[in-house]
């Protein structure tokens, strides 16, 4: 993504920076080539010489709003060294944070899977290649734990996460978060071996 910035003209930086906040706000295919163009005060053709096309342009957006998984791994063992039930809480912690932030509107990945529903869609592959990275983050993490069946597990870690990003537009946000911490907490105890 760091080289995709680099290679923007400021004009390209105005676009991307518009398009990300109408896509995730509006949605991708509310947000048309021609309203992103006037907000961000440059013309069509700006958009297509930085990304191609609108699919080009929201591919972009997916796989610049993925979190990475490495990122959330890494701080979780810097600050629960040698710890692996305590990395796996501040991981699920760590994502509850995230998700009752102001202003969340749900996981731009979600969202983006909901308007491309063809699997086959350069977008939607995107999306469940980076779903399938947070997938083995959670595989990665349960892995050490004295656990039966660690890609259950790890899925079902993922389902809550998933189920409490959708109920923040619904709930309350602070409500979701407490409950996906409690709910990782009472599945994670479920698998354990006794």
């Amino acid at each position: 993504m760091a080289e995709a910035e680099q290679q923007r003209s400021p004009a390209g930086q105005r676009v991307w920076e518009t398009a990300c906040e109408m896509f995730y706000r509006e949605g991708i295919h509310s947000a048309g080539v021609a309203e992103i163009a006037e907000r961000s005060g440059v013309g069509k053709p700006t958009i297509y010489r930085n990304f191609a096309s609108k699919d080009g342009l929201a591919l972009a957006y997916v796989n610049a709003k993925a979190v990475s998984p490495r990122a959330w791994l890494e701080s979780a063992r810097a600050a629960c060294s040698d710890d692996p039930p305590a990395q796996l809480r501040q991981v699920i912690a760590d994502i509850a944070d995230q998700i009752s932030e102001p202003g969340f509107r749900g996981c731009p990945l979600v969202n983006a899977s909901v308007e491309f529903p063809d699997r086959d869609h350069p977008v939607r592959a995107a999306v469940e290649a980076r779903k399938a990275e947070y997938l083995d983050l959670f595989t990665e993490l349960v892995t050490p734990l004295p656990v039966r069946d660690p890609e259950s597990l790890a899925y079902m870690l993922q389902m809550l996460v998933e189920g409490a990003s959708v109920t923040t537009q619904i709930y309350s946000p602070e409500k979701s978060a407490a409950a996906l911490k409690d709910a990782a907490d009472r599945v994670i105890a479920s698998y354990m071996e006794r």
